[in-house]
């Protein structure tokens, strides 16, 4: 199906800017079978760009688009988890590879490492890395945290603690098949969607409907040069918004 939309979107970049470069090149009152042969050039160059582009932003979205968002609301969602919860959570996690154990409220420990936790709605500070340093133990130090400030990090370093933030957290639970099933926070929103809908893909083929008949009508009215620029701007929109618009 995917492949379809693909193969969809070229055919229809194709038409589309093959009459727009008809409408340009009738416009600068070229013959038609030249303009025709012009516009097929254009037509197949603009495809080209246009499958060059989305095979490349099929890869480099995956992560934006549904990663990043995933891995948001798994911060949100370990941020609004009661600190009981969230330290049975990682030890269940953690006790996959190797036996863990709870020390405290937000720390574990095994054989060899110790464990802070800290998913909270603010970074974590110096302060709170000072109180990690206090604990006095032979085992590697690990902060899982989401986010950290600079100075925190700089410490870190200092102290010999190992960071995981958020976005190595994510990694390890979705590796691991761990993300959970449902996220708190993840409620329906609601928006004004009347801009996406406006640029929602559907809507290319009535700009190109619509600029396709201005561009007939075009031949039978006085206003020639007119109907030619409406022809011109809503066949652009349509090849924007097919590229560019919201599925």
């Amino acid at each position: 199906m995917k492949r379809f939309a693909f193969f969809s979107d070229l055919i229809f970049t194709f038409l589309a800017s093959a009459l727009l470069s008809l409408c340009l090149f009738r416009f600068l009152r070229l013959s038609f079978w030249f303009s025709l042969l012009l516009a097929s050039l254009c037509g197949g160059l603009v495809m080209a760009a246009v499958g060059a582009y989305l095979q490349s932003k099929r890869k480099t979205l995956l992560l934006k688009r549904s990663d990043e968002q995933e891995k948001e609301k798994l911060l949100l969602h370990l941020a609004l988890l009661s600190d009981s919860a969230k330290t049975e959570f990682f030890r269940a996690f953690l006790s996959q590879s190797t036996p863990v154990q709870r020390f405290s409220l937000l720390r574990l420990h095994n054989e060899r490492q110790f464990y802070f936790l800290h998913f909270k709605l603010s970074p974590v500070n110096a302060d709170d890395v000072a109180k990690y340093a206090r604990l006095k133990t032979g085992k590697e130090k690990i902060l899982l945290c989401g986010t950290i400030e600079d100075p925190a990090r700089a410490l870190c370093e200092r102290l010999h603690i190992q960071i995981k933030t958020g976005n190595e957290v994510y990694v390890l639970l979705k590796k691991s098949d761990t993300l959970p099933k449902n996220y708190l926070g993840d409620e329906p929103k609601t928006k004004n969607k009347k801009w996406k809908l406006w640029f929602a893909k559907s809507n290319s083929k009535r700009f190109l409907i619509s600029g396709t008949f201005i561009l007939l009508l075009s031949f039978l009215t006085p206003y020639f040069y007119y109907y030619i620029l409406c022809s011109l701007l809503l066949i652009s929109t349509a090849v924007f918004v097919r590229v560019f618009g919201y599925s």
